[in-house]
């Protein structure tokens, strides 16, 4: 490579905003992910707009993300906040590991019932919510 390739810069990080109407208050966040140890205050985040139903996801600082929580009028019943599904405001506990099994009818009369396990993690809140993650 020559000395003058220019590397694709980085996205900016900017405020949970819609792009497409503007609003601020009108969004639905879904995901907060820490980038990694050398991004310091620096998060992924997605969220959707309840007016025009546009999903976004960008880089954003956590303090930004912090006060759109504290805005917004809507939440998703789970928030994935880094590793942890959030429900109630406190990270859900693992109860136990699950085998999910699900049945289907293959071949082309669809007489023969198949059926395929998927591992999966249950998760609870202690408010008695429960939810099924894949391993």
């Amino acid at each position: 490579m020559s000395p003058s390739y220019s590397r694709r810069p980085l996205p900016q990080p900017r405020q949970p905003r819609c792009e497409a109407c503007g609003t601020e208050h009108q969004l639905t966040i879904h995901a907060i992910t820490a980038i990694g140890a050398a991004g310091g205050d620096l998060v992924t985040v997605s969220y959707t707009c309840n007016d025009c139903d546009l999903f976004q996801e960008h880089t954003a600082y956590a303090t930004d993300v912090a006060a759109a929580l504290n805005q917004v009028h809507w939440k998703t019943d789970v928030i994935l906040f880094g590793d942890d599904y959030i429900h109630c405001g406190f990270p859900m506990e693992e109860a136990e590991f699950e085998v999910e099994r699900l049945c289907y009818r293959s071949g082309r009369s669809g007489s023969t019932l198949s059926a395929v396990a998927l591992p999966t993690r249950v998760l609870r809140c202690h408010c008695g919510f429960q939810l099924e993650v894949p391993e």
